[in-house]
């Protein structure tokens, strides 16, 4: 590809001189004609121009004013130009008296010679180029630091705010185990074995609900650091057998039928602890949200696509709206559906989820229709 010809702005109030200067240098440059500062103003407004070359003494086309005046009058508008001044030996005073208020790069005296001029203008153009791509740099570097100090920003909110749903929600359990931990400081000897293991499940309900919390705080802190995963060659049919198998005291708590199918073996490249930490997660939301003692099925699948493998949880609870659904893997996602057997949810548990399987080179999405239940889907590479 031909190389496109430096761009010139050549003011000057004699004809001559314009026709002269253009037919010496037409090969090596582009170069726009002006014999009046309002022609140059023109030009500069519609075309852009690297270096401008402008006569200092300029009256014959009927405005008795200097270059250095027109250079000084376009500075703001035009900063970037290069600036170079045409002047005789009588004006050279003149010209480096005023030269600093019009930023000129060079000042050339006449008569000049061609490949004089020729070398000045070269080294302007080099100039200008390389203040552009400074420029360019600059305006690249603002964006970037713009973009981060948004998403830092944003990453603040969301801190200070799930640090609130934090505090909040741990209140609630401690003031519950304070409460029983005081009962039984005060009634220990009064308690039958039942009463015991009662309030002894109280505690443990409450613990594992604030264990939960600060599970979800840590995982967000770790993957917004930087999640990193070692992905092996994983078998992952049986994991998620064996995590749906695990579930199933909880399902038959809320008269839920667990239904598990996966042909064995099915591999795929994945990071063990992420994988089973996803499939755990899917589960679990499947039981919470699944309706309590109404015979409900869990279906557990895993299957190969032509894409890679898939994992599917579906259920038969309420189903997502629209509007639930374009929210459902942001952070701090509050939905319509609520736990069903006073379960707790922090809102942070899909969000990490889809983090973790991008970073196993995943996908994951829902299909749902509200009312008639929900299938998550993740999506690994086949190994």
């Amino acid at each position: 590809m031909k190389a496109q010809k430096p761009v010139i702005l050549y003011l000057d109030d004699v004809e001559e001189n314009l026709t002269t200067f253009s037919i010496a240098f037409f090969d090596y440059y582009k170069i726009h004609k002006a014999r009046t500062t309002a022609e140059a103003r023109k030009i500069l407004a519609e075309q852009p121009v690297q270096v401008i070359i402008s006569d200092q003494v300029l009256k014959e086309a009927g405005e008795d004013t200097r270059g250095t005046q027109f250079f000084e009058s376009i500075i703001d508008e035009y900063p970037y130009p290069v600036r170079m001044l045409l002047t005789g030996y009588s004006d050279i005073a003149d010209a480096i008296d005023a030269i600093n208020k019009g930023r000129v790069y060079r000042y050339i005296t006449k008569p000049y010679e061609e490949d004089d001029v020729k070398l000045i203008v070269d080294g302007a153009v080099k100039l200008f180029n390389a203040e552009e791509q400074y420029r360019q740099l600059l305006v690249s570097l603002e964006d970037k630091v713009k973009e981060r100090t948004e998403r830092l920003m944003k990453l603040n909110v969301e801190k200070n705010e799930f640090l609130g749903i934090v505090a909040h929600d741990l209140k609630n359990p401690l003031s519950s185990i304070r409460m029983i931990a005081e009962l039984i400081n005060h009634e220990a000897g009064k308690f039958s074995k039942d009463e015991v293991e009662e309030y002894s499940g109280d505690i443990i309900t409450e613990a594992d609900r604030m264990f939960t919390l600060i599970t979800n705080l840590l995982d967000v802190n770790k993957i917004e650091r930087g999640f990193a995963v070692s992905t092996v060659r994983l078998e992952i049919t049986g994991i998620t057998q064996a995590i749906a198998e695990n579930y199933h005291d909880r399902a038959v708590q809320k008269s839920l039928n667990i239904k598990f199918d996966g042909a064995s073996p099915i591999y795929v490249l994945a990071d063990e602890v992420a994988a089973m930490q996803v499939i755990d997660n899917l589960l679990s939301n499947a039981v919470k949200y699944s309706p309590n003692g109404a015979n409900k099925n869990i279906f557990v699948r895993v299957v190969a696509a032509e894409s890679g493998v898939r994992v599917e949880v579906q259920d038969e609870g309420p189903g997502l709206s629209p509007a639930d659904k374009d929210k459902l893997f942001g952070h701090f996602a509050r939905l319509t559906a609520q736990p069903t057997g006073g379960e707790h949810s922090t809102g942070l548990g899909l969000s990490i989820v889809k983090r973790m399987v991008e970073a196993m080179n995943g996908k994951i999405w829902c299909e749902s229709e509200l009312g008639k239940g929900a299938t998550f889907i993740m999506e690994l590479p086949a190994a």
